[in-house]
């Protein structure tokens, strides 16, 4: 790997790319042979297969992974939206928030109440909670340094969130179909109960095309959640830490960082959908679109180091595992409870 390590960034970019388009297209490949289990899946268990076999983090980090998984994930999401309406948009997202505000209250009451008898420390619980609840580690990186968040907090945080989330892609897909969910049952399911995008992106479209569609509507209506929840938490700071005085020219910056713009470009392209601008070319993006996210969760499994898991300790563990298992129960007795499934 030394002559990665030597070689110019652009090459190790395009090195890192080639890689995952590789992993993508085994995926796909695999995918058709055990539709079971599916392209998505399969890409991110091949990415960790590989990372964990070829050393780590030192393949990973010459190679601009990181950087590929969220060029990727976002690029692939805009494409979906020029496939989608944007009236079933709107549809989807407003009638997501009610079940949402549900589940973010409990997701984060569960970590900040019970991670005090686990002994973590309450900038842990507030971040595992926020990864939870709203969007795994683009919350966690969004709400660190508002909470002015040790290094180590923030890595031992965004670990347990990606452990779940690799739980949560190989384990809601089954469920559901035990469960006999629809297609829109289970994407609001994921949506909202799934960790980060790229999983719920892996749950929803193993479940099938439908489930992935309308999972990755609710989950971006969860995204823009961040804005809310980092405001807020920077206004509790005085109360929560006695020490730490959070100015308004800071949070407003970190508030202007945590903006997820590409939700932007989503509605863009939904709009020029709906406008009828995109046409006959819908199949082939809808095709595109899927590929360009296996291409993201190739990257995602390739970040995904077992030594960060066995790093974060059984405590955040535990209180990532019950935050979980809260958000999920109550968003599908929610929809019980309304008769959504």
């Amino acid at each position: 790997m030394q002559f990665l390590v030597d070689a110019p960034p652009r090459l190790r970019r395009a090195a890192g790319l080639a890689l995952c388009l590789l992993i993508a297209a085994a995926a796909e490949f695999a995918g058709r042979l055990v539709p079971v289990i599916g392209a998505p899946i399969i890409a991110i268990l091949l990415g960790v297969a590989i990372t964990n076999l070829g050393g780590g983090v030192r393949m990973t980090a010459p190679l601009g992974i990181k950087e590929v998984s969220g060029t990727a994930l976002r690029a692939g999401i805009v494409i979906l939206g020029a496939t989608l309406n944007l009236g079933a948009v709107a549809r989807t997202g407003a009638a997501s928030l009610p079940l949402l505000a549900v589940t973010l209250t409990l997701g984060m009451a569960f970590p900040l109440l019970m991670g005090r008898r686990l002994g973590v420390d309450w900038r842990m619980r507030c971040l595992i909670g926020m990864g939870t609840t709203i969007c795994g580690a683009s919350a966690i990186a969004a709400l660190a340094p508002v909470l002015r968040a040790r290094t180590e907090e923030i890595a031992y945080s965004i670990s347990v969130i990606f452990f779940f989330n690799m739980m949560a892609v190989l384990v809601f897909p089954f469920l559901g179909h035990v469960m006999h969910l629809s297609d829109a049952g289970f994407g609001l399911w994921a949506g909202t109960a799934v960790n980060d995008t790229s999983a719920v992106v892996a749950a929803g479209f193993a479940y099938s095309h439908a489930a992935g569609s309308y999972a990755t509507i609710v989950k971006l209506t969860r995204t823009t959640l961040i804005i809310p929840m980092v405001l807020g938490f920077g206004l509790l700071m005085p109360w929560l830490d006695r020490e730490t005085h959070a100015g308004e020219q800071h949070l407003l910056a970190r508030l202007s960082k945590a903006v997820p713009w590409f939700i932007l470009l989503f509605v863009v392209a939904s709009l020029a959908n709906t406008l009828g601008l995109v046409g006959a070319a819908g199949p082939e993006l809808e095709t595109l679109a899927r590929f360009v996210l296996v291409v993201a969760l190739a990257a995602v499994g390739l970040q995904g180091h077992w030594r960060a898991f066995a790093g974060a300790g059984i405590g955040p563990l535990l209180l990532g595992f019950g935050a979980w298992i809260v958000v999920a129960a109550s968003s599908l007795g929610m929809q019980l409870l309304y008769g959504q499934l």
